[in-house]
């Protein structure tokens, strides 16, 4: 079921019916309500698993010799990771109402990993100084919606090449100074 609901999320988003996930599951939608008790309840616990996830890719970057590799490989995994998953994308991008204390507590520790790799960055002077971990956060959204523009396919793989660019836009020295306010942090809490 659980194989089922992640794939059902990733392509419908968070919106998916449980009907439709107990299908995809072959089994009963009362197995779903035995099992997890709420649709809500399984969903929480899908996307707790997809931000585990995220959390272990994280801390292997942070082990990567060179900080600027490990910073760059966590944005192109989260951003991959968002481009993967409808639902994964809609959770990291709600800042409206409080989420689940064990949602409000991945979310902070991966925030704090950003802020990890974010300052290993700066130190090695890789990263521009203007550029904050909430930037990096942001970026990693970039290549959600970049797969076609004005009669133009970027490709099964485009999105990578979108953040690359992004990526390359971020290493020190910057060329165009950052005079717009940085981003506004909303915890979740």
């Amino acid at each position: 079921m659980i194989v089922a609901t992640r794939e059902a999320i990733a392509a419908r988003g968070l919106d998916v019916s449980s009907l439709d996930i107990a299908k995809a599951a072959g089994v009963g939608v009362g197995t779903l309500y035995r099992r997890f008790g709420t649709k809500e309840a399984l969903l929480d616990y899908v996307v707790l698993g997809l931000y585990d996830e995220l959390l272990d890719t994280a801390e292997v970057c942070l082990t990567r010799p060179d900080p600027w590799d490990g910073l760059a490989e966590f944005v192109m995994d989260l951003a991959g990771a968002h481009r993967d998953s409808r639902g994964l994308a809609e959770v990291t991008a709600s800042c409206d109402g409080p989420p689940s204390p064990e949602l409000a507590q991945r979310t902070a520790a991966l925030q704090d990993a950003v802020i990890r790799l974010t300052e290993r960055a700066h130190a090695d002077g890789a990263l521009r100084a203007d550029v904050t971990w909430a930037d990096i956060l942001l970026c990693s959204r970039a290549a959600l919606d970049t797969d076609h523009c004005l009669g133009v396919d970027a490709g099964p793989d485009g999105w990578r090449r979108v953040v690359t660019i992004l990526l390359d836009g971020m290493r020190a020295p910057g060329r165009t100074a950052l005079t717009w306010p940085e981003p506004e942090l909303h915890r979740m809490e």
